[in-house]
């Protein structure tokens, strides 16, 4: 092969790949979707109660934390209940600060149906910013809240000192 000809078929490659990228573009634009948006009322609140974080150590991936549940309770539209002690939030405190979180544990509604969350997310903080970010998965019976099972959500931790505790807001995605 030539230089010129390894000139052509570069060039013509590059023609290639623009005209890919153009019609990349109409794709996205001929077929356009609606983005999803966060209910501003959450679906539920639960206030958590913890005990002190176990310290595990320095892992592979960073620094482990058990934090256990003890309890408390929750609210949302026609839905109420206890928190079940006996559930646990594990952390890992990597290397760039970031704290990952995947929590599982179970609430009873007051007419007594026991669901499973399965609440995982990240937090970090900066002087002057902080992110706090869940995505809560419900493994609820079917019926009545068999709808947790059936939709996405998102939710923010909010930490309370003492008493040692996490209030958790669930928003719907739609």
């Amino acid at each position: 092969m030539t230089l010129r000809s390894a000139i052509v078929s570069i060039a013509a490659a590059l023609l290639l790949a623009g005209l890919a990228d153009a019609e990349a573009d109409s794709v996205f634009d001929t077929h356009p979707s609606e983005a999803p948006f966060v209910d501003r009322v959450p679906v539920l609140q639960l206030y958590v109660t913890l005990s002190d974080k176990v310290e595990v150590g320095q892992s592979d991936d960073g620094e482990r934390y058990i934090v256990p549940i003890t309890g408390g309770h929750f609210t949302g539209k026609d839905i109420a209940g206890e928190v079940m002690p006996g559930g646990a939030d594990w952390q890992v405190v990597r290397a760039d600060g970031v704290k990952t979180i995947t929590a599982l544990y179970s609430i009873r509604t007051d007419d007594g149906q026991v669901i499973v969350v399965d609440n995982r997310g990240i937090t970090w903080a900066i002087v002057d910013e902080s992110y706090k970010l869940t995505i809560p998965k419900f493994h609820a019976p079917e019926g009545k809240y068999d709808w947790l099972n059936k939709r996405l959500f998102v939710g923010t931790i909010t930490s309370i000192a003492s008493p040692r505790a996490v209030i958790i807001r669930v928003y719907e995605l739609r």
